[in-house]
């Protein structure tokens, strides 16, 4: 259901952020579970998008969260969310996890206002739970 993608456009930032993502106590990783998990019909995959700030200034740096379009055919919508320098390099990891999670579950819960008026077939409320039960987790790990 949740599937992640990270941009930096400088290896050193990306090589600091993806971790916590999808290292062996990343986000993603343990999420894994509930990627083939059903919450319902209407929406297979939320993928959130993570753009870190890097030292490039040419590249892609969105200004704002932003859910993009859902996908009636594919039943997919994507949510953008930029990483300032604040977060990604001046943060300690706890901040950063707490981010990430925080991330996650505003996206869950930014989606879910943006089809409310759809009447689309997805079960909100236990997903997240399941993505706040595995975030406890999440948060005491550390960065592998």
């Amino acid at each position: 259901m949740i599937a992640y993608f990270t941009s930096s456009g400088d290896p050193r930032v990306d090589a600091m952020f993806s971790p916590y993502i999808w290292g062996p106590s990343g986000l993603g990783t343990l999420l894994e579970p509930l990627r083939h998990k059903p919450y319902g019909d209407d929406l297979i995959l939320l993928l959130i998008q993570f753009y870190v700030e890097g030292q490039f200034s040419y590249f892609y740096f969105p200004s704002q969260f932003k859910v993009k379009n859902y996908s009636t055919k594919n039943k997919d919508i994507a949510v953008v969310i930029p990483v300032t320098r604040s977060v990604s390099h001046e943060a300690s990891e706890e901040q950063r996890r707490e981010f990430v999670l925080r991330s996650t579950l505003d996206a869950i819960s930014a989606v879910r206002a943006r089809l409310e008026k759809r009447k689309v077939n997805v079960d909100f409320d236990r997903l997240v739970k399941d993505v706040e039960e595995i975030g406890k987790v999440y948060l005491a790990s550390r960065r592998a």
